[in-house]
């Protein structure tokens, strides 16, 4: 039987192919014996084995009230440690075995403290134990960046992790990754099964170059109705209160104002619930001199669309909020965070996880050295501002350069120097679901990390939302 190698990764269709030859290639290459091993340096494995036995046996004599405390301190003593990138990148089909047999008896004890009469112990007392629990642990959010065109791949990221059923519930967007987070928050499961089962029929033209007298009468390079089109297509009309009550995710659009001192927005249905969600996600792509800026519409209490700040328009949120990490972990409870990258200008200089040793090391130095010397630069450029307007651009881009691109789990589009061509245009067909393949494969070797990121979350939702259930 022929060798697999990382090429032959490249040439499946689906994430249980890539899965399988995942492991041949862990076998092949001795990767499978790190994953056996216990020991480790990045994680009490010790400990883990001592919590692994210890659930086992209180489920064998039936100790409820042992064992949920055993449960507790687990969730708060290895959900940190276990979020390590490293504990991913040394085998292909995922990590050590010890890990996964602990999720496996964290989830067997919480079902049986769920489903099991104990003593002392009523439904109310394990509802609050669950959702306790689940709020300790945290939310996960996935976060798609900007990157016009290349954003497109954001597709393939949102398809990959639902066919999984790893698809977080908090999505936030900027630009290019607006229009997706919308699209994936405003249809159902359903609806998302059937938007990606027929690629043939999602609206894929947004861009078209403005005629000259129009550029000069709005300012702009490309037709904004074109790509208005474009988003009310793929994601419909909704505010945002609306599209949370019809799927239940929760969607973040990043704006930055066009007034200097006004500070950038994310919007969703808890800051701005009656917002429309194609307008924001329009002022979210308006890159200053390719669209112009937007004003933001809202429904009033009758239904009717009134201006919101009708003295302020918005741009892109890139500019100023590609990523915005920390607002998130505040409005949403987030704990980790899933962060899908596609700006051309962030790429080169981030690195993956897998990466150790001397070299990566004098890059990343060299590569924050520069950065600190440039912003302490364009700091000067700032204040210059104050006194030549047209200088504002370099605030434009200090924020840029100053920001925090980079989350818990990273998944970077493949960048070449021939793709950057492509940039600003509308992809053919088969360009098109090469895009979403890409954010696929991108996707796939990030899903073990993901799913035992999520495992706790969906275990603890599910024995809450079963107690509930029994209470009607």
């Amino acid at each position: 039987m022929p060798e697999v190698t990382e090429l032959d990764l490249t040439q499946v269709t689906s994430y249980n192919e890539w899965l399988e030859i995942a492991k041949k290639i862990d076998e092949e290459e001795g990767f499978i014996s790190w994953r056996k091993q216990d020991d480790s340096d990045i994680f009490h494995s010790q400990l883990l084995r001592e919590h692994i036995n210890t659930m086992q046996d209180l489920r064998s004599s039936g100790d409820g009230m042992r064992l949920i405390d055993v449960v507790q301190e687990s969730l708060s003593r290895h959900s940190w440690e276990l979020n390590t990138p490293q504990l991913y990148t040394q085998a292909y089909s995922g990590t050590k075995f010890i890990i996964a047999e602990y999720f496996r008896e964290i989830e067997d004890s919480i079902n049986f403290i769920c489903d099991n009469t104990f003593n002392g112990i009523t439904d109310a007392n394990k509802l609050k134990i669950f959702q306790e629990g689940n709020r300790i642990h945290g939310n996960t959010a996935l976060m798609l960046s900007g990157g016009a065109s290349f954003g497109i791949y954001h597709l393939g990221v949102v398809k990959a992790l639902a066919e999984q059923g790893l698809l977080p519930k908090i999505i936030s967007g900027s630009s290019m990754g607006a229009i997706v987070a919308a699209a994936a928050c405003c249809k159902t499961d359903q609806e998302l099964k059937t938007f990606f089962a027929n690629p043939k029929e999602i609206h894929r033209v947004a861009i078209k170059v403005n005629e000259t007298g129009e550029i000069f009468s709005e300012g702009s390079i490309m037709d904004s109705k074109q790509l208005m089109e474009h988003i009310h297509e793929n994601i419909g009309n909704y505010t945002f209160k609306e599209a949370f009550e019809k799927t239940g995710r929760v969607l973040n659009i990043s704006v930055s104002a066009t007034r200097k001192r006004q500070r950038p927005r994310v919007l969703n249905h808890l800051t701005t619930p009656n917002l429309l969600i194609e307008h924001s996600v329009l002022a979210s792509c308006a890159i200053p001199g390719i669209f112009p800026p937007v004003m933001l519409l809202a429904k009033n209490k009758n239904g009717d669309t009134i201006p919101y700040m009708e003295s302020e328009k918005w741009i892109d949120g890139s500019v100023h909020l590609d990523v915005p990490m920390q607002r998130i972990i505040r409005l949403h409870n987030v704990s980790r965070s899933i962060v899908s990258q596609a700006n051309p200008h962030v790429i080169p200089f981030v690195n993956e996880e897998k990466k150790q040793g001397l070299l990566p090391f004098v890059e990343d130095l060299i590569s924050s050295t520069l950065q600190t010397q440039l912003l302490k630069f364009m700091d000067i450029g700032v204040g210059l501002s104050e006194k030549m307007p047209w200088l504002s651009i370099v605030d434009k881009a200090r924020s840029m350069i100053d920001q925090e691109y980079k989350g818990d789990i990273n998944i970077y589009y493949p960048m070449t120097l021939g793709s950057v061509t492509k940039i600003v245009s509308n992809p053919n067909q088969e360009e098109f679901e090469e895009y979403i393949r890409k954010g696929e494969l991108a996707t796939w070797p990030k899903v073990a990390f993901i799913r035992d990121q999520m495992h706790l979350n969906k275990i603890l939702e599910g024995c809450a939302d079963r107690l509930l259930a029994k209470r009607k």
